[in-house]
């Protein structure tokens, strides 16, 4: 290939792909399928012009590594980055003579939150409750049933998939399970760097440099690079995992109880971790987790989910001193204090979880709740705002938020 600047973006293909030179350091540069690109070297935004295949210079972009693909609008800190609306996730368990469902599983039934910029969102809940579904579901890993979702000011959950395709950098998953997540076909450094390389955030030329650079981040030493997954611990997998996440620069990243796996000394270490890369590059968190104690010390905002839905949300600080519903507070009972004279109240809840698929009438929660009013077995709680900011799905609440307005 020559060392000449090509004017025409088609003179020059390698593998089927354009390639283009950047116009200030000269970095050769694959044309993505929206026709620009990001030099990663210098951070020149450069666009080919459809009409004409000529690469235009764009003014440069304060943040290098953003990338120009998806929605383009900037969200400062502070300000809401996701937001979601009623979000329903039902999976057909039941069909008819035709195959026309007739039975569904309703693991996220009308799920609402707003989640800002740079912050982290706890997510708690017993087990199938529905708080993994939710995650996927807002990835639009699952189709959305009903509700919405709205990212960076815009509806994604009904956009077609090919557009929702260009925002998916924007939004990555740090999955459970670190050993079924990772190919062991292939090593480290094509697992962290495949997608890079699909989303045409990185060149060929730039790879393995750039992939060094997302190891070193996130504590993996650089010959890490040709090894396969079966070659490391649980801690050093999951290491990987969320290295293969940030190598996209994402602004909302799920992470799905990554620290289940890993033993206490392992899990401090992920998380204090994940702190420091959301305070370096202003990474925004949903943090899904059984671990109540790990929730309070990385979350600034919790929800308790119970049978698909949000039973209870706040700040930090309001959920755990304030705690309103019965299950929420059942839930922190739970949790041990490592004070041998301090005494906890357990709330023991009677029965076993409800079927999603054939919930109860009323409040999920009624069968196994305490305080239940015969209005609780018929009546659905409304979701109301009980203290600013503190909101709450219970019968005992909605009556004192109906007082003064009577």
């Amino acid at each position: 290939m020559s060392d000449k600047k090509p004017t025409n973006a088609q003179n020059s293909v390698v593998n089927g792909r354009a390639i283009i030179s950047c116009l200030k350091c000269a970095t050769k540069l694959y044309v993505s399928q929206s026709g620009v690109c990001l030099c990663p070297k210098c951070g020149m935004f450069l666009q080919v012009n459809a009409s004409k295949n000529l690469q235009q210079p764009q003014p440069e972009r304060t943040d290098s590594n953003k990338k120009p693909t998806g929605n383009t609008k900037t969200v400062r800190a502070g300000e809401v980055l996701l937001e979601v609306k009623n979000l329903k996730k039902h999976f057909p368990v039941g069909t008819n003579f035709f195959g026309k469902p007739t039975k569904f599983l309703r693991a996220v039934d009308d799920v609402s939150f707003t989640l800002k910029k740079g912050k982290t969102l706890g997510i708690v809940g017993e087990s199938g409750c529905g708080k993994t579904t939710m995650g996927r579901t807002i990835l639009r890993l699952y189709d959305v049933t009903g509700g919405e979702v709205w990212f960076k000011g815009e509806e994604v959950s009904k956009i077609p998939n090919r557009e929702f395709d260009k925002l998916r950098p924007n939004m990555q998953m740090i999955f459970q399970d670190p050993y079924a997540s990772l190919s062991p076909r292939m090593t480290v450094g094509e697992i962290i760097g495949e997608a890079a390389l699909e989303h045409g955030i990185v060149t060929k030329d730039e790879y393995k440099d750039y992939i060094l650079k997302i190891m070193t981040m996130c504590g993996l030493q650089p010959h890490y690079f040709e090894r396969y997954p079966h070659e490391f611990s649980g801690g050093q997998r999951q290491r990987i995992c969320i290295a293969r996440a940030l190598a996209l620069n994402p602004e909302l990243v799920i992470c799905d109880e990554p620290v289940s796996a890993l033993d206490v000394s392992i899990q401090a270490q992920i998380i204090n971790m994940l702190k420091e890369l959301q305070a370096k590059l202003g990474l925004t968190y949903i943090f899904i987790s059984h671990d109540l104690s790990v929730v309070k010390h990385i979350s600034d905002e919790v929800g308790v989910m119970y049978l698909g839905s949000m039973v209870e949300y706040g700040t930090k600080e309001r959920i755990f001193n304030n705690t309103l519903h019965p299950y929420t507070k059942a839930l922190f009972s739970a949790v041990p204090v490592p004070n041998p004279h301090v005494k906890m109240k357990r709330v023991i809840l009677k029965g076993d979880i409800p079927s999603p698929v054939n919930p109860p009438a009323g409040c999920k929660f009624h069968t196994r709740c305490a305080h239940c009013m015969d209005v609780c077995k018929t009546v659905v709680p409304p979701y109301v705002e009980v203290e600013e900011g503190h909101f709450c799905a219970c019968h005992l609440f909605a009556k004192k938020t109906e007082e003064p307005q009577s």
